[in-house]
């Protein structure tokens, strides 16, 4: 299935759609509907990441993934997304309660997120987003795969050697 990018509609709206194969055919169906939000409305697009997710839109999660970067940053994302779901409880119900599928939602997104756009991460020197969800995950996922698939990211990126136009910004710095 290929994600097209966002495009603007109007005037601080974007649309976003995703175009596939069916398997049996193999002709160019529409697989998914059109999603519009206002540009400005970033907090209502995150706010809806975890319902899409529950409510099986394939479609959102990854496309929003891909293309937020046209109109936010990776910072304001997840301070709204962390806001939004900041504290679960970890055992304030049975499993497959409304909480439990709410908390495998958001480290379903979250782990799609760092898997497949760790690069959103790299934000040299302090790595101040991935630091924020170690920090999220620590505490409401601690021990999860996916805390320590962060830590191994963070770990890796403050040991890794600055590239040359890193170590040329420093020494610009320095002067």
């Amino acid at each position: 299935m290929a994600i097209q990018p966002f495009t603007a509609v109007g005037p601080g709206v974007i649309s976003f759609c995703c175009h596939g194969q069916t398997a049996s055919t193999g002709n160019t169906n529409k697989l998914c509907k059109v999603q519009t939000a206002r540009a400005h409305r970033l907090d209502k697009l995150v706010e809806h990441l975890v319902p899409a997710f529950l409510g099986r839109d394939p479609t959102f999660v990854p496309t929003f993934l891909w293309n937020y970067r046209t109109f936010a940053t990776t910072q304001q994302v997840l301070d709204l997304l962390l806001t939004r779901y900041g504290c679960i409880f970890p055992y304030a119900e049975e499993d497959g309660g409304p909480v439990d599928q709410q908390k495998k939602a958001i480290i379903s997104i979250l782990g799609m997120w760092l898997d497949q756009l760790p690069q959103d991460f790299f934000q040299p020197p302090d790595f101040p987003g991935l630091v924020m969800l170690l920090a999220y995950l620590e505490l409401n996922f601690p021990g999860s795969a996916l805390e320590r698939q962060a830590q191994l990211l963070l770990s890796e990126l403050e040991c890794r050697e600055p590239t040359e136009a890193e170590a040329e910004g420093e020494e610009d710095a320095g002067r």
